[in-house]
């Protein structure tokens, strides 16, 4: 891995000379006597085709809160004409600047119906340190793998989660459509009879007039920025970025002076992982408490998602494997977290939200990782950001309207 990492931005590359031009978007390393892809800027026919693609498929996938990663890479590598790691790098700054977008025109609303938030945070505190943990891992193994091997495992997550989608988003419209009719024909029926029934507004006022516990939880469930879980989140975050940073690497030397791929270094990755995991163990209990009284005092539960201890034993597994496959392939996790969120029935607008902000942090990690290693430039960094940003508001505020 630390040898690949030493000759990444040359790995691979075509050699050239006066006789030997370089291929379309690379230009030629007088000194290095290599192909190296141009900059960001001017962009080219090709490019700008690419970029308005870019808009469009990250603006969509970020809005289902999918990350997108291993839909956008391949556009990369056609229109763009990045190497496949590259590709992976770059995607990394798409899958933030969408699902950053997504996050805080979505992520920050409140459900119309119920006056509480879309984003589940406690499930949020359960994921996100194996999603860390996995994409620390994700992105070691990244450096090691071939390129024909990411290109064949992001054709096969393509075509795994597009039929896992699509057989869900079918069985959620269906149900939509039922309770649809369902709710039209119960009004119909208050009409002709009573207007005393009890709306679910009036039993959470009942509940919250009667139980001063379940009254706080409530009140708690309504509060769109609950900063004590957010300051968890943002907590390990900085100490992921802090042992990153005294690690170092082979272009960004250590702040303490630690060698790279050193005994030092592999300890302080370990490090890295160790606490994600035992940040891990701490939420979840904390989510299992939470969970445990939330049943006890009747809770009125929106959809059918409950973490139980089945779930959330289910849900770390794979939270730990999309956390690999974000920092391996470069999906940001979302891809796989959303279609599994639905699956275990909670409701498309809080699995996208929720979804979106775990893939935040998760691609923000990796983006900043692979802005430590030297893996992508800053002009890349501006424009690509741009163009999800862009992508994200444009979808989800044709979604609104």
């Amino acid at each position: 891995m630390c040898i690949r990492d030493r000759l990444d931005s040359n790995l691979g590359a075509q050699r050239c000379s006066k006789s030997k031009p370089c291929p379309n978007l690379y230009k030629c390393n007088e000194r290095l006597k290599i192909c190296q892809h141009k900059e960001i800027f001017p962009l080219t026919m090709q490019e700008i085709f690419g970029s308005l693609l870019v808009i469009v498929v990250a603006g969509l996938a970020n809005a289902g809160g999918l990350g997108g990663g291993a839909i956008i890479t391949p556009i990369l590598i056609i229109f763009f004409e990045y190497r496949a790691s590259a590709s992976i790098m770059i995607s990394y700054i798409l899958v933030f600047g969408g699902s950053l977008g997504n996050f805080f025109l979505s992520g920050l609303a409140k459900d119309p119906e119920t006056g509480r938030r879309v984003v589940n945070y406690d499930l949020a505190l359960l994921c996100l340190p194996l999603l860390l943990m996995g994409t620390l891992i994700g992105l070691k193994i990244n450096r090691a793998m071939p390129e024909i091997a990411i290109i064949g495992l992001l054709v096969c997550l393509i075509v795994f989660l597009l039929q896992k989608v699509s057989v869900k988003a079918w069985s959620v419209y269906s149900k939509e459509n039922v309770e649809r009719d369902a709710r039209k024909s119960l009004v119909e029926k208050q009409k002709k009879t009573t207007n005393n029934l009890e709306t679910p507004t009036s039993l959470d006022t009942t509940r919250e007039e009667s139980n001063d516990e379940l009254t706080q939880l409530l009140v708690e469930e309504k509060n769109v920025f609950p900063i004590k879980k957010m300051v968890s989140i943002l907590t390990l975050v900085v100490i992921i970025i802090i042992i990153s940073v005294i690690k170092g690497s082979q272009r960004f030397p250590s702040a303490l002076g630690v060698d790279f791929c050193g005994f030092t270094y592999w300890t302080l990755l370990v490090l890295a992982v160790v606490i994600c995991f035992l940040f891990y163990l701490h939420t979840s209990r904390e989510v299992s408490r939470t969970y445990a009284i939330k049943e006890r005092l009747g809770f009125p539960f929106e959809d059918e998602f409950r973490l139980n201890r089945g779930n959330v034993s289910k849900i770390s597994l794979y939270s730990a494997i999309a956390g690999v496959l974000a920092g391996l392939a470069g999906i940001g996790g979302g891809m796989v977290m959303s279609p599994l969120l639905l699956e275990y029935g909670l409701r498309p607008q809080s699995a996208s939200a929720t979804s979106s902000l775990t893939v935040v942090f998760t691609s923000f990690i990796s983006l900043t990782l692979a802005l430590l290693n030297g893996f992508v430039e800053y002009d890349q960094v501006v424009w690509f950001f741009l163009l999800s940003a862009v992508g994200a508001f444009i979808v989800l505020s044709l979604i609104h309207i």
